[in-house]
């Protein structure tokens, strides 16, 4: 990682720490269910001119419930009924063990005993914060507070299943969904007329904070590490998340004394240790890094495509069903076309290739895995890979075909926002192979 984006990623985390102090503050003048209406209503402002994302509202909407409303709705009722702010910052991040066990029963992703056993001790800490509840945390605060980590987790795999958008503009038109349920809220909790009054009577320090939530830690910060997701793995970047919780102790302790007992600190170490193990444990599917080919890799490439269609019991003669491969430069050398591979102990085992068919549309090429990396994210990097050369020579459309049985990759695809558009037979073909079309922007 760049020496500049380092310093992204610890800033991001400063920010994110440092909005748990701010929701304290705002708390002061305003309700939770104001608050979050506040807070997105500032965030949702470059809605006025930022293109909303490729994705109906009926994605929209439920993630926007989930990940943003549900987890800082329960979230700031949590601290307003007596979840002190340092120890809130901890207790969300918790958000990674729900992600981790929802996808497993929604999307059928089974741990890895590494993150089993960082589950395990992620819940043992949060049974010993509980422990702690009397004095200055309520069971209320603290419950409320773990479903707005669960919240944040459902949120989590439902933005996972969405298609691949541009995350600036997807974290603003999500903004658009709070407001109306909180604003709803409010009027019962608080009455007519009230949201009026406590902006009047807000200080400019809490002010200050609301604006710090909507347009710092929510714009700014979700567009940076949306932008650092896009460009390193995972793995790379998910660990700067660990910082907040230090960072929201931090402050706490500084702005309002808070102050860490002996077993809430064992507890909130516990917590940290899962998580980091959780994280963490994640790093090995992403270590295959996607590199250039050249003409000399494509003996590699055609060895991995004879081995997938092996797997298939097809028919494979190369110099029939690889035509593109065996004239390599033609297609996929500069400024025509590009080709990408993933290696493995020197041996190919991913591939992708890219050719321009006019100025503004470009066709993916190739994209075998071997069985191990499918479904690890090694796929989903070989077409980003395929996309920011799109991007970099100003191609606006990408298309592909794709075999009818490949109906894992269909799922990639449409994960990252690629639409079925069309089907054909190929005739006499020597495995009988029908086709997918799917296209996207770029």
């Amino acid at each position: 990682m760049r020496p500049r984006d380092l310093v992204l990623g610890v800033v991001v985390a400063v920010v994110w720490g440092v909005a748990f102090v701010a929701t304290k503050l705002a708390l002061h003048s305003f309700s939770p269910p104001q608050l979050a209406a506040l807070r997105f209503l500032i965030a949702a402002l470059p809605a006025l001119f930022l293109a909303r994302p490729l994705l109906p509202w009926s994605t929209l909407v439920p993630i926007g419930l989930t990940l943003f409303a549900g987890q800082f709705l329960f979230q700031f009722f949590g601290i307003a009924h007596g979840m002190p702010p340092g120890l809130a910052s901890v207790a969300v991040q918790t958000q990674a063990f729900f992600t981790v066990a929802i996808a497993a029963v929604a999307l059928g992703e089974k741990p890895s005993p590494r993150q089993l056993a960082g589950m395990t001790v992620a819940l043992a800490g949060l049974l010993v914060i509980a422990a702690t509840v009397g004095d200055d945390l309520t069971a209320i605060g603290f419950a409320l507070t773990m479903l707005s980590a669960v919240s944040w987790g459902v949120g989590n795999v439902l933005l996972k299943r969405a298609p691949s958008v541009d995350m600036l503009r997807l974290m603003v038109w999500l903004s658009l969904v709070p407001p109306l349920p909180s604003l709803a809220l409010s009027l019962l909790l608080d009455g007519p007329g009230d949201l009026g009054r406590a902006v009047s009577a807000a200080t400019w320090l809490e002010v200050g904070a609301v604006v710090y939530l909507g347009l710092v830690a929510t714009v700014a910060a979700y567009a940076v590490w949306g932008d650092l997701l896009r460009r390193y793995p995972a793995a790379t970047v998910a660990p700067f998340a660990l910082l907040v919780p230090f960072v929201g102790a931090l402050a706490s302790a500084l702005v309002f004394g808070e102050r860490f007992g002996p077993l809430r600190l064992l507890g909130m170490a516990c917590v940290l240790l899962g998580l980091a193990v959780i994280v963490l444990a994640a790093g090995p599917r992403n270590r295959l890094a996607v590199t250039a080919a050249d003409r000399n890799d494509s003996s590699g490439v055609i060895d991995l495509i004879g081995r997938v269609y092996r797997e298939y019991g097809w028919i494979f003669v190369p110099s029939v069903e690889l035509p593109d491969l065996l004239a390599f430069e033609r297609h996929y050398e500069p400024p025509h076309g590009a080709f990408f591979v993933v290696r493995h102990q020197g041996r190919i085992v991913g591939s992708a290739g890219v050719d321009r068919l006019d100025d503004s549309t470009a066709e993916l090429h190739r994209l075998y895995l071997d069985a191990h990396l499918r479904g690890r994210g090694t796929g989903r990097a070989l077409v980003e890979r395929v996309l920011d050369w799109c991007r970099e020579r100003g191609i606006t459309r990408l298309v592909l075909w794709s075999d009818t049985r490949f109906e894992l990759s269909h799922r990639l695809y449409r994960r990252m926002g690629f639409a079925q558009t069309g089907e054909r037979t190929l005739p006499e073909d020597l495995n009988q192979t029908r086709e997918y079309r799917f296209e996207r922007p770029v």
